[in-house]
């Protein structure tokens, strides 16, 4: 029978007991590894920085929540369908004496692992959106706004763009060099719109059909007082 590194049979008691405290082997080997991408659990090291590890945290844990609904309907599914077996249970004890070793398991408790599940990632978020408000949080990240900014060459506009897709207020400095900018700025000028020449001539061409209106009806006018006059002389005599 293939042994571990250790020398130890799969099913010794070593492997079956829980691991203690400050072991690694579930996040290097176990669930975490099997459910989470690498990235993320590189996010959460001690060494990142704080937002990027409650981030990881909050990601870690929504996944590891995920992967739980996950098992609770196989579980039933299998339940429903009468193909349990032992393993799908979980260790609660072990019992050894001389003669043989008697192993408990029961129904893993889903609703628990759920809730408290739920609960760190409600208890993560909380504390993410306390950093985020801290003085000291906000000047880190209005630093590298402006990092950015400067280096991949933005104007004012632009910058205050991307203070305003960070959900960050934009700086009392960069709020007036937007004004400035925006105040000299040319309209743009619509997409099939009319030149300055276009709209010239439109103009003139109005005003001559303006005056030729104008001409008409002064003619009219003449004529009918003409018509009026001839019909008066006619009455009188």
């Amino acid at each position: 029978m293939k042994k571990n590194h250790r020398g130890e049979h799969p099913a010794s008691l070593a492997n079956l007991m829980p691991a203690g405290p400050g072991n690694q082997r579930a996040r290097k080997h176990g669930a975490y590894s099997r459910y989470h991408p690498p990235e993320i659990i590189e996010r959460i090291t001690p060494e990142a920085p704080a937002p990027d590890r409650l981030e990881g945290l909050i990601q870690l844990e929504e996944a590891r929540l995920h992967s739980l609904l996950q098992e609770k309907a196989r579980w039933d599914a299998k339940l429903e369908y009468s193909e349990l077996v032992h393993n799908d249970y979980t260790l609660t004890s072990i019992r050894s004496d001389s003669n043989s070793t008697v192993a408990t398991r029961e129904r893993p408790d889903f609703e628990q692992l759920i809730d408290r599940s739920m609960g760190r990632i409600s208890a993560l978020v909380s504390e993410k959106e306390r950093l985020a408000a801290t003085p000291a949080y906000v000047a880190g990240q209005v630093s590298q706004l402006l990092d950015k900014a400067s280096n991949e060459g933005m104007t004012a506009a632009e910058t205050a763009e991307l203070f305003e897709r960070a959900g960050i207020e934009a700086t009392f400095s960069v709020k007036q060099r937007t004004r400035a900018e925006l105040a000299y700025a040319e309209p743009v000028e619509p997409e099939g719109g009319m030149t300055d020449d276009e709209l010239e001539a439109l103009s003139a061409e109005y005003a001559e059909k303006a005056q030729a209106e104008s001409d008409w009806l002064a003619e009219r006018r003449e004529e009918v007082q003409k018509i009026h006059a001839q019909k008066e002389r006619e009455r009188v005599g």
